[in-house]
């Protein structure tokens, strides 16, 4: 009896092994190319490999388990977690909730007729998030209070020095954010309409749904899968911060070097779906990585139209760095790109100095502030100040794989501020 007992057990634990699984498969198809690659440069290079094969853009192709349906109970069997649960942290992550941001931004918009270059200095207030509000659920009308505020004054090229920009998000999003620009030519701040989710930031392909302002209740949210991702930028602040001074950022250079510190990181794979009426409705489906450890994401994004097929990719790594408090920060502001393959152009995004941790006083985030018309690159009571000490290497790398991968690539790590880097 108990022989058959047991026999009976083990037929229906494999039944649940070959259906649910303990280990789970890489649900990425390697015969295609993703904006993570190590591979190939940012830029033209990825660009021409993505349209080397027209099945690179192919949704189904790319992400076998795509069509992957589960009730909200099999995904937490399945997976011990939910797309949700995922999208969640990932959205506290990338608002840089309950923490203050002062930085310098590099944009570079490369198209077909020409090259761009735009810098900016950038200062945020990202009070805490009640957790509560990231529930779907949750009354947009009884969300209180300010979400994020930022202000950004445009430095370079010179026909657009001295604008500003200022935008207050609040945590209910059916209500407006402020938003007003300030033109020194005419002396004037005019506030904007509300913005559509897919305008663009600065003329990049960067939205202010990516950037700002899409919800978690946009999109419909599910684990398709897990994968292996270059998620994690694998140096220091202080090294970062170095490679600038050697290499001109968004020179061949820097790429190249920032490409070999990239580290694979276990990750979920997570389809979202957009909602209509959402801040989201210029696609149909976003398949996005988030970091399973920490919750950083989204790590790589792409963006799929109704038909699925692949028309914008996103790529933005983190970096885990000393915050100026002291306390380990993590940001995706180092180095990023994004593609768009139906315009092929594409972005590269950089930070040369951002720091996280900062008291930033309310008076930055005033019209008074906006109207300055700050004529110069650096901004003096913006100092952008490097931690006094950087945290341990194993704080900022826990796992023996990390720490041994850092001492092998940085034998000799920068262990004094470089200085401010300016270009």
């Amino acid at each position: 009896m108990k022989v058959r007992l047991l026999s009976f057990f083990l037929f229906i634990f494999s039944l649940l092994f070959a259906t649910w699984g303990f280990g789970f498969e890489d649900c990425f198809n390697y015969k295609y190319i993703r904006n993570d690659t190590k591979e190939y440069s940012f830029g033209q290079d990825r660009l021409d490999a993505f349209e080397s094969n027209k099945d690179n853009f192919i949704l189904e192709k790319r992400w076998p388990t795509i069509n992957l349906k589960l009730t909200p109970q099999e995904e937490m069997a399945r997976f011990g977690t939910s797309g949700l649960e995922v999208t969640k942290k990932a959205y506290l992550a990338q608002h840089f909730d309950g923490t203050q941001i002062r930085g310098s931004v590099c944009l570079t918009i490369t198209r077909e007729k020409g090259v761009r270059r735009i810098k900016g200095w950038r200062v945020e207030k990202n009070p805490p998030m009640p957790k509560e509000y990231l529930d779907p659920a949750y009354p947009e009308e009884k969300k209180k209070g300010v979400d994020w505020g930022i202000m950004i004054h445009w430095t370079y090229p010179p026909d657009i020095r001295g604008t500003g920009i200022f935008i207050q998000s609040y945590n209910n999003k059916e209500k407006d954010h402020d938003t007003w620009v300030w033109f020194p030519s005419l002396r004037k701040a005019r506030r904007l309409t509300p913005s559509n989710g897919d305008d663009s930031i600065a003329g990049s392909y960067k939205t202010f749904s990516n950037g700002f302002l899409r919800r978690i209740g946009d999109e419909i949210h599910q684990i398709i899968g897990e994968t292996k991702a270059y998620g994690l930028y694998g140096l220091t602040y202080y090294d970062f911060v170095a490679l600038e001074h050697k290499y001109p950022p968004h020179s061949p250079e820097f790429d190249r070097v920032m490409r070999s510190t990239l580290r694979l990181r276990d990750c979920w794979v997570v389809r979202s779906v957009t909602v209509k009426g959402g801040y989201c409705d210029y696609y149909h489906t976003r398949v996005w990585i988030g970091d399973k450890e920490w919750g950083y994401g989204p790590l790589l994004e792409e963006y799929y139209n109704r038909a699925g097929k692949l028309f914008i990719t996103v790529n933005w790594p983190y970096m885990r760095q000393t915050g100026i408090n002291g306390e380990i920060a993590a940001h995706w502001a180092g180095y990023a790109n994004d593609i768009n393959f139906e315009e092929r152009g594409f972005d590269t995004w950089n930070a040369p100095e951002y720091g996280l941790g900062y008291e930033n006083p309310d008076e930055w985030f005033t019209l008074r502030e906006l109207m300055r018309s700050v004529p110069t690159d650096y901004i003096p009571y913006m100092p952008i100040t490097p931690p006094e000490k950087l945290l341990p290497i194993e704080t900022i790398f826990p796992s023996k794989e990390l720490h041994e991968a850092y001492r092998k690539q940085f034998p000799e790590p920068v262990r004094n501020y470089p200085g401010d880097v300016r270009f």
